[in-house]
């Protein structure tokens, strides 16, 4: 079979990092080949181009008929539309999370794309990280996961609130890990900077009786992504930007980073015509996962306004 062309629309930092990825596995005669780089702004779809050896346009008819698959990395806004007119051209795609705004749109990406036969994969990189995958290999039967997932500020992604561009990582690989009914889940969350979220706390409660705590913030001093899993063998502490376990445990082969790992899935996927890991059903999950934390939040800051409201009144 010839190499997969492969195109990219979008040349912001999340663009140029799937480009690197590529044209790293296409260097090592993995079957790829990065053929286009795409962007309304030329000047970077062009440097992301000369970079990597690729065709740089500032229009997807140009090139779309040289493509057999696109990486989707424009803003979340573009996700439902510019991924709808890829599938119904026939081309496999892989859109970075989240796979739509809204659940609506993101399920009817998953029928149109099982339609015209397409590959959909949803960019939940983190699934892919074996950091956390060590600390719950060690920990043994969970009891108890605690996760972070922070960062300092930045003018990135403020389209979004932080539940859906930060916490859906978190979201997505504990619920499928676990594989249990969420029973419950409480959730606070505060504006800090700008208009959306800026951080949230969550706990869930699954039917096994284990119970996840789930910090994100993107106001804070430093970036830190970290697993704490308590278990039937022990309490063990993961970094996921190091992907590696601290303590007294060995520690595995800690893999490819996760965004090898997530191409590689993909790539399979187009060979084998078989659904990736992370399919458009998983990205629908993470987005109804996503709503319920919103409405927890919505709903416990209208109890403390009701109760502020009651203690004014006297």
């Amino acid at each position: 079979m010839s190499a997969i062309r492969v195109g990219i629309l979008g040349a912001g930092p999340m663009g140029r990092l799937h480009a690197r990825t590529v044209a790293g596995f296409a260097k090592r005669g993995q079957d790829c080949v990065l053929t286009a780089i795409v962007d309304r702004h030329p000047g970077r779809a062009d440097a992301v181009a000369r970079e990597f050896g690729a065709r740089a346009s500032s229009q997807l008819e140009a090139v779309i008929s040289e493509l057999d698959a696109v990486i989707v990395c424009v803003p979340t806004s573009a996700h439902f539309s510019m991924t709808r007119i890829l599938l119904e051209r026939g081309l496999d795609v892989l859109v970075e999370k989240p796979l739509a705004e809204t659940v609506a749109e993101g399920s009817q990406l998953g029928i149109l794309a099982r339609e015209r036969g397409c590959i959909l994969q949803v960019g939940h990189a983190e699934w892919y990280n074996q950091g956390w995958r060590e600390a719950m290999r060690l920990a043994g039967k969970p009891r108890r996961i605690e996760i972070e997932r922070m960062s300092p500020s930045s003018d990135r992604g403020l389209e979004l609130d932080v539940v859906q561009d930060f916490m859906l990582h978190d979201l997505d690989w504990v619920t499928r890990f676990l594989g249990q009914e969420v029973v419950d889940l409480e959730a606070q969350g505060r504006c800090v900077e700008n208009d959306k979220l800026d951080e949230a706390e969550v706990i869930l409660r699954f039917r096994s009786g284990c119970e996840v705590s789930l910090r994100s913030s993107r106001v804070y001093p430093e970036r830190r992504r970290r697993v704490r899993v308590e278990g039937s063998e022990g309490t063990v502490t993961a970094d996921l930007l190091r992907r590696r376990v601290e303590g007294d445990h060995s520690v595995g082969d800690p893999g490819p980073d996760p965004l090898s790992a997530q191409w590689a899935d993909f790539s399979r996927s187009l060979r084998s015509r078989k659904d990736p890991e992370a399919d458009a059903a998983v990205g629908v999950a993470a987005l109804s996962i996503v709503d319920r934390v919103r409405e927890a939040i919505a709903q416990a800051s209208g109890s403390l306004d009701r109760e502020d409201d009651s203690a004014l009144g006297g």
